[in-house]
């Protein structure tokens, strides 16, 4: 392998497909990674990551003058970021095809999808193919709806 090919993402694609579009807190995580290669490379581990974000918004009233005005701020933080491993390494040839069950718990102290008009909480996910040395290969992130 040439220095400029360490420098680019193996050929390949993982996609995360998830036996349902709800999970509760308390049950598994359960899917396949289907992940396909066009070129030959090794790879560290298969994962998924997962970040939870919320959003905040908080209006008040506040005196400007003689006259009450309306102030918002919004507010985005990260509530939880992870990775759970499904596989560990293994070597990948050009046609690889290859359909990889899983079955994860859920992270139980970060707090569940929640919507409403001021407040937000939404669990986003993908696939990780993690390549040493070289960027890693990854799906287009999802939402997941997570309850208790």
């Amino acid at each position: 392998m040439g220095f400029f090919s360490r420098l680019k993402t193996p050929k390949a694609s993982i996609a995360v497909l998830l036996d349902k579009g709800t999970f509760s807190l308390n049950e598994p995580l359960q899917g396949r990674l289907e992940i396909s290669s066009s070129e030959e490379f090794d790879a560290d581990e298969l994962r998924i990551e997962v970040r939870v974000n919320e959003w905040t918004k908080a209006t008040q009233q506040k005196t400007v003058g003689q006259q009450q005005v309306p102030v918002t701020a919004e507010q985005n933080n990260v509530l939880h970021q992870g990775k759970l491993t499904v596989a560990g390494g293994r070597h990948f040839t050009d046609g690889t095809n290859e359909s990889i069950p899983f079955s994860l718990s859920l992270p139980s102290s970060v707090p569940p999808t929640y919507r409403s008009q001021n407040a937000r909480n939404t669990w986003v996910m993908k696939g990780v193919i993690g390549v040493k040395g070289r960027p890693d290969v990854t799906s287009h992130e999802m939402e997941v709806v997570i309850t208790y």
